[in-house]
């Protein structure tokens, strides 16, 4: 198992290294005024603003999304009798901040949300799922997180695009602007991220699904653990291979970077970041599902989103990690720790499907 997981860091470490090209051409900046000292006064007047009234609940940064009207384009039999359907409709989120408001809506691509549907028709749960960094195409999607075997065990799923990824990313580089140390664009995209999931989970709701859950991995892992702590209505939420802290990530990953360089000559600290990013953070509130709906599944060899980052999602919600010896890529071991996650789902008899319990 050490060779095994020195194999799947090796490769994550080369993930690493292009995940820093792929950011950095044209890549966003701390600071936008001239001069060292005004990068490190705008951060802290910016998470000023993002933590003015916003960390509690409810949170004026996360509102009640309107209700939305997807166009649906039938896109043929997915697996076991069900349907492929591909939903897009206008988002109807505004940044939180004035002055974010014309630089991010200007991004036209990623005003327009996206989601496929395997659907059967019959009023199951549905399994929302969020990709990861750099992902939101469909066909990778349905498996990286394996959708036959969702529908195979009573479940529908819905495959949601991350702003500024996939369809949603400008240029079609998708994941090259979101997450960035750029902290409007990053903010209001997590922003944009849960109002365009409660909208499409309130649609999913209307159209006979009588529960609806979310298993989100890396970035997407993080999405869903900030969906469980601001929408009572999810049913459950997993956490695969989860990023927690992205100021404790960029900081860690970019520690030879010149944009790190910069950013420690203006003053600014990995707790200064942390305070820009708290508004989104997953531990900036309580989880509001009880813990029996609340999973983390990590990767002993993940040097992505390394074991600390699940061990303080899964402090922060009073759960057990269930750990597989893989790393971020190379998920060897996770369909182990995935089956304990289906029967323990199972256990909880949501609503409207017959579960098996093999």
């Amino acid at each position: 198992m050490r060779l095994l997981s020195r194999a799947t860091a090796a490769l994550d470490r080369g993930v690493v290294r292009f995940m820093e090209r792929r950011m950095a051409p044209g890549g966003p900046r701390i600071a936008t005024p001239p001069g060292l000292a005004d990068a490190r006064a705008q951060l802290v007047d910016l998470a000023r603003q993002y933590s003015a009234g916003t960390l509690a609940l409810p949170s004026p940064f996360f509102p009640a999304p309107d209700a939305i009207a997807p166009r649906l384009a039938p896109q043929g039999e997915g697996p076991l009798a069900t349907q492929v359907v591909d939903l897009a409709w206008e988002s109807g989120y505004v940044p939180f901040l004035p002055a974010a408001r014309e630089p991010y809506l200007a991004h036209r691509e990623n005003g327009t949300a996206h989601v496929r549907w395997w659907t059967s028709g019959r009023g199951r749960p549905t399994v929302v799922v969020l990709h990861g960094w750099a992902g939101g195409t469909h066909w990778l999607t349905a498996r990286a997180f394996d959708v036959a075997y969702w529908l195979r065990h009573g479940y529908d799923v819905a495959a949601f695009v991350l702003p500024f990824h996939g369809a949603r990313a400008p240029g079609g580089r998708s994941g090259a602007l979101f997450p960035s140390t750029n902290p409007l664009r990053t903010n209001e995209a997590f922003g944009q991220a849960i109002y365009d999931l409660r909208g499409v989970a309130a649609w999913l709701r209307g159209r006979g699904s009588p529960a609806v859950g979310v298993i989100g991995m890396s970035l997407g892992g993080y999405t869903a653990a900030l969906w469980a702590s601001v929408d009572p209505e999810l049913a459950f939420a997993v956490g695969l291979i989860p990023a927690v802290s992205f100021s404790r990530l960029m900081w860690r990953h970019g520690e030879q970077s010149p944009v790190r360089r910069r950013a420690v000559q203006a003053g600014i600290t990995e707790d200064l970041l942390a305070d820009a990013f708290a508004v989104h953070a997953p531990t900036s509130r309580p989880a509001l599902l009880p813990t029996d709906r609340l999973f983390v599944v990590a990767g002993r060899g993940d040097q992505i989103t390394p074991p600390d980052q699940a061990e303080a999602l899964a402090a922060h919600w009073g759960v057990e990690i269930l750990w597989f010896d893989g790393g971020h890529l190379a998920q060897v071991g996770r369909g182990d720790a995935m089956r304990v996650v289906r029967r323990r789902l199972g256990a909880l008899d949501l609503p409207g499907r017959v579960f098996r319990r093999t």
